[in-house]
């Protein structure tokens, strides 16, 4: 017999990616600050089970979920009690707000106090500003809002960037702080999900936030890249613009894969189920050659119309001077030919404050820094969002990264749930 302390068993969490075609879901668990995941499902939503990204009938969504689940589960008899939650970024409001703070004693060394206020007081500021948008923009004087994601997107003193201002001194401290809100009539009718799921939400999350941290790690600040994250969903492409591994922004507009699938089924008379399998196949290079051609012509005009939205998303950006230059794509339809050939035409970008000229790159699920298959499973490109999410579970920050872990623990005290 063997003497010795009985290994107990690895806390399973469950990360849900509730799209407007799909619901994946992915089974995983925490070793060694990384995500082992351990299966994967799949179902189909129900016809106008979502609309805009948003739920609208949940008991068909509920059933979808668990469907997924299942799928992931298999024969396993895991037990699965907390889940993260990813929301389609139609429902996310970013705001990007910095704050000139001028001290009034530059001569004495900031401390952690002072940086704590300060970060406080931008916060407050963020919420109000995005309540007096949505006020006048839907002509509601009080708009219900609720944080579900904070990062630090620059830190000046004196117009010097600095990585921790404490102990430093100094007149004036110039903090940016990007926060994403979802409505929280949402956050409520993801908490009737939860409980028709009978799991408790570890937490909600912007799913481009998810994307925001594909490369980075706690402990190496040089493989946390710089870019432009797009995300082609069913319904939604998500755009976002990411700093050293932090969001500086995020904007999202309705035509996604479920597009592309509908322009194959109006141009060469398919059913929906097969002009899906004809673009899947078309994707990943197992296409029958003869049809190749017309499968390309096809999808040329919906991607065309897609680099439109790109394009205009980008003219969002208003307060970037530059955008940084590579293009990461993930997404079911982000393999498509189609979609690096318009990227790497010179117009669409012309009139964009690109640093250079743009270029696109394919993400693969291998690429995904602290995340491990322990089972022999198969991954694709629309894999890649809720695999992203895992890595939200992962100790991103570093211990000495004072800034970030100060706005946390202030974000932390500003949720209800």
């Amino acid at each position: 017999m063997f003497w010795g302390r009985r290994q107990s068993a690895p806390e399973y969490l469950l990360v849900l990616d509730i799209g407007t075609s799909y619901v994946k879901a992915v089974i995983f668990y925490v070793s060694d600050n990384q995500a082992q995941i351990t299966a994967r499902g799949l179902a189909k939503q129900a016809a106008n089970s979502m609309r805009g990204g948003m739920i609208v009938d949940l008991p068909a969504v509920a059933n979808a979920c668990n469907q997924a689940i299942d799928d992931a589960l298999g024969e396993s008899d895991w037990r699965l009690t907390n889940v993260i939650l990813g929301v389609n970024g139609q429902l996310i409001e970013g705001v990007t707000t910095t704050v000139h703070y001028d001290r009034a004693h530059p001569e004495q060394p900031i401390e952690h106090t002072e940086l704590k206020n300060i970060i406080y007081k931008i916060q407050q500021r963020s919420s109000e500003k995005l309540r007096t948008s949505l006020s006048e923009k839907f002509l509601d004087d009080h708009p219900d809002i609720e944080l579900i994601h904070a990062g630090i997107v620059d830190v000046q003193l004196d117009g010097y960037v600095v990585e921790n201002p404490l102990g430093f001194q100094g007149k004036r401290l110039t903090l940016t702080i990007f926060n994403a809100y979802i409505p929280l009539v949402y956050a409520g009718i993801l908490q009737n999900l939860a409980k028709e799921l009978g799991l408790t939400i570890a937490s909600i999350a912007a799913q481009p936030y998810g994307l925001s941290k594909i490369f980075v790690t706690p402990d190496s600040e040089a493989e946390a890249k710089s870019g432009v994250f797009i995300d082609i969903g069913g319904g939604t492409t998500d755009v976002v613009i990411v700093k050293n591994g932090t969001v500086e922004g995020m904007q999202s507009f309705a035509f996604g894969g479920d597009a592309f699938t509908r322009g194959l089924k109006r141009e060469l008379g398919l059913t929906w189920d097969r002009a899906e399998k004809m673009k899947l196949d078309y994707a990943n290079n197992r296409l029958d050659k003869r049809i190749t051609k017309k499968a390309s012509d096809a999808l040329m005009v919906d991607a065309q119309t897609w680099l439109s939205g790109v394009g205009l998303a980008l003219a969002e950006f208003h307060e970037l001077k530059l955008l940084p230059p590579r293009i990461y794509l993930t997404g079911g339809s982000a393999p498509l030919p189609e979609i690096k050939k318009v990227l790497l035409t010179k117009v669409w970008a012309e009139h964009l404050p690109f640093a250079k000229k743009p270029f696109p790159l394919l993400v693969k699920p291998t690429d995904l820094l602290r995340v491990a298959l322990v089972n022999e499973t198969t991954l694709v490109s629309q894999d890649i969002p809720p695999l992203a999410l895992t890595k939200l579970t992962l100790g991103l920050t570093a211990p000495d990264d004072v800034v970030t872990n100060t706005l946390q623990s202030i974000v932390r005290s500003m949720q209800v749930r």
